[in-house]
């Protein structure tokens, strides 16, 4: 992978969590719809996410974790430095709030279950708190949903591609069965992601055209998409009636990165000159995602303004703040984790 085409990645991957972030502020209950614009295009950012996240797999496990080992330990460590910080934020955030305005959390249009706390955090720490469609997501703390289907995505993955025992396919099957259909049904978006990086290798289309065929298909996910999301397509045991549009932002995506080379070579000179900004950026992308909701129910919480300009920009300001902080030392934390797991396990 060349390094505009990596730096790229970075843009797009902390741009996906922006408008994740920014999604969920759009709430009525949270700013009477500021950014509400961004609405249409909180599912689109995941399934971004999840084509990125099959293309990174692609290029690890091609250049780097040869090894089943090597891949668990990549995985484990880069997953838990977060998880575990975001964890523990959920709940010291959802504690304050929950106590100062506890109608604020059951009577909004957000999923919130205070009976089964214990339950839920309990299963969100084995990332199986989705399976089968459970929901049960640690408090309020909605986007740790897409963790379980990228966890099985791994889980299945690493057996498909490092076990070479014929016992493996029976492995699989025990694997998709425990993840539910919702979540095997959005794998193939996965691998897109991961036969997109392979088919880079052999991409020497850089001519024009190529150029206007990335673009076109970024506006068609920009333009069309939130069409194609409208389309409610019931297929019985799987949860997401959007599933249409899943796979309409999936393939335009791919389809604009494969061609991306094209384009990035007018930004080769741009790039270059921000390496160190976008790749600082792009390593917050995974604690923004998982900070930022708690943060901002809590603030809603405890502010009675809605209306007040400062209440507002501590919306955005606040979660920013807490991945500049926490979010940075707990991304440092997975070479840590990485070192101690290698040692346990013999490097």
């Amino acid at each position: 992978m060349n390094k505009s085409l990596s730096l790229y990645l970075d843009i797009f991957r902390f741009m996906a969590a922006t408008v994740v972030f920014l999604s969920h502020i759009a709430s009525q209950k949270i700013s009477g719809g500021m950014f509400w614009q961004f609405k249409d295009y909180s599912q689109t950012a995941v399934m971004i996410f999840f084509v990125m996240s099959g293309f990174v797999i692609a290029f690890v496990t091609e250049q780097k974790e040869k090894t089943l080992k090597e891949y668990s330990i990549a995985r484990v460590s880069r997953l838990y430095s977060i998880i575990l910080p975001a964890l523990a934020i959920t709940f010291i955030f959802d504690f304050i709030g929950y106590h100062y305005n506890p109608s604020f959390y059951e009577g909004g249009p957000w999923p919130y279950d205070s009976d089964n706390l214990i339950r839920n955090y309990f299963l969100t720490a084995f990332l199986v708190q989705n399976v089968w469609d459970f929901g049960f997501n640690p408090g309020i703390n909605q986007p740790f949903w897409s963790l379980t289907y990228e966890w099985f995505y791994y889980l299945i993955f690493a057996c498909s591609f490092y076990l070479k025992s014929n016992y493996k396919y029976l492995v699989i099957l025990l694997l998709a069965a425990i993840a539910g259909p919702t979540i095997i049904a959005l794998m193939p978006i996965w691998v897109l992601g991961f036969l997109l990086f392979k088919s880079m290798n052999r991409n020497k289309n850089t001519g024009p055209i190529y150029s206007i065929l990335s673009i076109a298909s970024l506006v068609a996910i920009v333009w069309v998409g939130p069409m194609v999301r409208d389309v409610q397509f019931v297929i019985p045991w799987i949860e997401r009636t959007s599933i249409i549009g899943d796979y309409f932002d999936a393939v335009l995506f791919c389809i604009h990165i494969y061609f991306s080379p094209a384009l990035l070579k007018f930004f080769d000179s741009f790039l270059e000159k921000y390496a160190q900004a976008i790749r600082f950026l792009g390593a917050l992308t995974f604690s923004l995602y998982l900070f930022h909701r708690p943060v901002i129910q809590t603030i809603a919480a405890l502010y009675s303004d809605h209306n007040n300009l400062i209440y507002k920009l501590s919306l955005i300001i606040a979660p920013l703040i807490i991945v500049l902080t926490i979010g940075m030392w707990s991304e440092k934390q997975k070479y840590y984790i990485r070192t101690k797991l290698s040692h346990i396990f013999g490097k």
